[in-house]
Order: structure tokens, then sequence, then C-alpha cells
């Protein structure tokens, strides 16, 4: 028989992370490295006994005046954009790394920051709209807007402006590099199939909760001391066990 600690339950806050295929990323602080062209989603988990709103932005701005619902112990894995349903999609280009300019334009490249709403009784008299959606699978979700959005309907999918929300956006990069470098920004990718319906609801206007995932290049990648390569000096085979003493295909002493 379990027993249910109320008291943990009360202080636990929601998560997030960035996936691939509903697998987490290796995490290096809080940056994670992909592949140009690749696709992600972002797992949004509540481990508190209280109903949470996530709002999201993307590359220094919010993807919707919406965001999405995260019930008691429920969690979602995002792959799309909530105004439009299209998937999240990381691309890569150069620029050059010698210019402040440059590096202060691509600051906020690839930055995903979530931040989490809690839940208020329903005491408003105008009630705030949400929407909830099936993801494709068991998974659902919902989403968020304040009622003074202005809200508009187009074959299924909500469009939302002259609103701002509270936030604060935090600048998690830091590179000085000369010549070429390589940057990434979350873009549109194609088409997804995660649905939207309405219901309602009202949420507090403070953030209690902010996560910030920074996603960069895999060409930026550090490199760990177990995924350096070595090969023998005389014929450039590799050397797949440290325990060798002598090249497989030439015989070189590999212990000079």
């Amino acid at each position: 028989m379990s027993i249910i600690n109320w008291e943990l339950a009360s202080k636990l806050k929601p998560t997030a992370h960035i996936t691939v295929n509903k697998s987490r990323l290796k995490a290096y602080g809080s940056t994670v490295y992909l592949q140009d062209g690749s696709n992600f989603e972002v797992e949004l988990y509540n481990p508190s006994n209280q109903t949470h709103l996530a709002k999201i932005k993307i590359n220094g701005s919010y993807i919707s005046q919406a965001g999405i619902i995260i019930k008691p112990g429920e969690r979602v894995f995002l792959e799309r954009f909530i105004d439009i349903q299209k998937k999240f999609k990381f691309e890569t280009y150069h620029v050059d790394g010698d210019s402040a300019e440059v590096l202060a334009a691509i600051a906020q490249n690839g930055e995903v920051i979530i931040e989490f709403y809690p839940q208020k009784l329903a005491t408003s008299i105008n009630p705030y709209r949400w929407y909830t959606g099936n993801s494709g699978s068991s998974n659902t979700f919902t989403v968020y807007n304040d009622a003074n959005i202005n809200f508009t309907t187009t074959n299924g999918t909500g469009y939302y402006t002259n609103t701002s929300f509270g936030g604060t956006t935090v600048n998690n990069i830091s590179m000085n590099v000369a010549g070429s470098l390589e940057t990434g920004r979350v873009e549109v990718g194609e088409s997804s199939n995660q649905q939207l319906v309405e219901t309602f609801g009202e949420f507090s206007n403070y953030i209690e909760t902010q996560v910030v995932w920074k996603i960069n290049p895999v060409s930026q990648k550090p490199i760990q001391v177990g995924e350096i390569r070595q090969y023998c000096t005389n014929c450039q085979t590799r050397i797949k066990k440290a325990s060798w003493k002598f090249c497989p295909t030439c015989g070189e002493n590999l212990k000079d």
C-alpha cells in the first residue's frame, strides 16, 4: 500500500525538457545539441497537486499568447507551435563570429523558455478562454489565452492579437569565437497532427517556476574524453581498445 505525501506534492514544481521522439536529450547544464533540420518536442511534466499553465518563449518571443495546461501528474510532449499546426524544427546557419553586433543578434537563437503559472479559483466574472487538444497519442493537453485577447478562428486554428503577458527573458549564451560560427534557430517545420479544442478557466499572472533551455548546433558540443578517437600514427587504423599494444593492421608499436 503506497503512502501519499501531500506536503511533498504541494511543494513539487513543474519541469520541462527538450526531447526527440519523446526521449530527453543529453543536457550539458542548461544546453542541449541538435543536428540541422531536427524536429523536437518540449516535454512538460507537472508532479505537483495543482494545475499549471505553461507559456513558451522561443528565440526570444512567445510562440503564442496561449499556453498549455498541465494537470496534476500529467506529462505532455508538445511538438508544435500553438497558433499554427506546424512542428518545432531546429535549423542552423553560419555567421561571422568576430562581430559584436552579430553575437548580440544571435544571442537568443535556439533559446527555449518555459514559464509555469499556477491555477486560481474561478472567481472572475470574465472567464479566461483555454484550449484543450489531443496530441495524436494517449497524451492530451490544454491551451490557454487571456480573456482580453481578440480571438479568431480560421480552419480550426486560433489566432491571437492585442495583448501582452508578463515574464522575463533570460540570455543563456556566451560566445567569443573568431571566424565563422554556426548558430541555430527554432523554425516552422512540417505539419503536425496535434489538435486543439476550447474550454474555460483562470490562472495567476505571476511566474511560479521558469525553465530555460538553450539548443545549439552539434558542432558546438563539447568533446568528452570517451568520445575522442585515437588512430595508428603509421596507417591511420582506428585504435578501438586502449589495451592494444600493437596496431592490428601494420604492427606499429602503440605504446611508444
